[in-house]
C-alpha cells in the first residue's frame, strides 16, 4: 500500500529536508489529545512519532473513514486487490493457514530506486477488526506494523494504523526514511477512504 510506498524523487528529497517528523503525544503513543481528537472528528490525519533514541521510528496514522467498520476492514484485508486499491503494481496472497497469510507485494518507485518488493507474514484479528504483520523476506529491509479499525458508528469507524518500515536503500538516511513516511503513510487512509467512495457499501 502506499502507506509503505516511500517514492523518492529529488523534489521529494528537498521537501522532505524542511519537514519536522510529527510530535509524539507525550503519553501513550497511540493516544490522542483531545485537539487531535477533534481534528480528527473533521476529518483530517494526525501522525505521532515514537518517542525513542533509535533512528528509525515507529509512526502512528490515525483518521476516519466514513463507512462501516466491516467494510473499511474487508478492504484493508483485500490482498487480491491491493493494487487497485493503493495503486501497487501487485499483490497477491503465497499461502494462508487459518488467518495467518503470507502475502506478497511489488511495487514500483521512481528512479533510482526501482522496483522493491516485501512478502508480509500477516496475522488476522477478524473479531476485533485488527491485524498485525511483519517482513520475512523481499527487497524491503524491514516493515512492521498493525492496523486496528474502531467503529464509531453504523457507517463511520476510526483507522489506528502504525508501521515502521525501511526500504533497504544504502543511501537514504534514516532521518529522511522517517520524514517521507510522515508524509506518505497517511495516503494508506485517503486511499481506502476514495475507494470505498467509488465502491460504496451494498
Amino acid at each position: 500500500m502506499r502507506g509503505f510506498s516511500i517514492g523518492v524523487t529529488g523534489a521529494a528529497i528537498a521537501l522532505a529536508s524542511q519537514l519536522s517528523l510529527p510530535a509524539w503525544a507525550g503519553g501513550d503513543f497511540d493516544a490522542l489529545s483531545a485537539d487531535e481528537q477533534a481534528r480528527v472528528d473533521q476529518g483530517e490525519i494526525v501522525v505521532h512519532a515514537e518517542h525513542t533514541r533509535h533512528p528509525l521510528k515507529r509512526l502512528l496514522v490515525v483518521g476516519q473513514i466514513q463507512a462501516s467498520a466491516a467494510a473499511v476492514y474487508h478492504a484493508y484485508t483485500d490482498y487480491e486487490h491491493y493494487a487497485q486499491i493503493f495503486g501497487l503494481k501487485s499483490s497477491k496472497v503465497l499461502q494462508r493457514d487459518g488467518n495467518t497469510l503470507d502475502v506478497n507485494v511489488t511495487m514500483d518507485f521512481p528512479w533510482p530506486i526501482g522496483e522493491r518488493w516485501v512478502t508480509n507474514e500477516t496475522d488476522l484479528q477478524p473479531d476485533r477488526y485488527a491485524f498485525t504483520y511483519h517482513r520475512i523476506d523481499g527487497s524491503i529491509k524491514e516493515y512492521v506494523g498493525e492496523i486496528k479499525v474502531v467503529p464509531l458508528g453504523e457507517h463511520r469507524c476510526q483507522v489506528y494504523y502504525t508501521a515502521k518500515v525501511d526500504p533497504g536503500i544504502a543511501f537514504l538516511p534514516y532521518w529522511l526514511i522517517d520524514r517521507l513516511s510522515a508524509t506518505a503513510f497517511p495516503d494508506s487512509i485517503r486511499d481506502v477512504r476514495l475507494y470505498l467512495k467509488q465502491h460504496p457499501e451494498d
